[in-house]
């Protein structure tokens, strides 16, 4: 599991890319996004480590106001492989999948009675982390996945007792899973599936996370 303090940045394009000696032997990389000024840097050897124009997910840390890469957390969009995606993203989930369901019991409340339901977050955090948050509930939605309103009570937000949404467990896997393994690369960072009408990203392996 990557540190809870790790910031997620999907589908940056690199540019300005440089690599500026700092001692010997050691280079400091830094490189912007294609629409921001915001510098991202890491230090490494010689060799180039970024390819301008590349879509990216990125997972960084920020010390000292500044924009720290962690490489095991950088992965080029073009290489996304949607099926190992898919297994990260439920060893990751079933990892804490005992902490999300106390959680989503003590702060979910709702009235169905035919089955589990899970508060829109944890459903996300349990069946939908290979993919975006609003792409996975865009998606329910569509499909028409069974819903029902809820209240969430969360001391982490700043209003504690929130109206919400809470999906019904059971068919959600298959859901996420049909939605996935049919996806087909349409640009260098989005995929297409016969299930869902819009395109959507999925995450590389090294940038899933089940923060926000």
């Amino acid at each position: 599991m990557k540190s809870r303090d790790l910031l997620t940045t999907h589908n940056l394009i690199a540019s300005n890319y440089t690599i500026t000696q700092i001692a010997p032997g050691k280079y400091l990389h830094t490189f912007t996004p294609a629409t921001t000024s915001t510098v991202y840097e890491f230090e490494a050897n010689a060799a180039d480590v970024i390819t301008e124009g590349e879509h990216y997910n990125i997972g960084y840390y920020i010390k000292n106001n500044r924009n720290i890469v962690e490489l095991s957390a950088l992965s080029p969009i073009s290489k996304v492989n949607p099926r190992i995606s898919l297994l990260e993203a439920k060893k990751i989930s079933s990892g804490l999948f005992e902490t999300y369901k106390a959680k989503n019991d003590q702060r979910v409340t709702h009235s169905a009675t035919d089955g589990y339901y899970w508060g829109k977050k944890y459903a996300w955090r349990v069946f939908g982390l290979a993919i975006a948050k609003g792409a996975f509930y865009r998606y329910l939605e569509e499909i028409k996945h069974p819903s029902i309103p809820c209240i969430t009570n969360d001391p982490e937000l700043s209003y504690p007792d929130s109206p919400s949404i809470a999906y019904k467990e059971d068919g959600l896997e298959d859901a996420v899973e049909q939605l996935v393994l049919t996806a087909e690369r349409v640009t260098a960072a989005y995929f297409k599936s016969p299930h869902y009408s819009r395109k959507f990203s999925i995450y590389d392996l090294n940038a899933i996370t089940d923060k926000k």
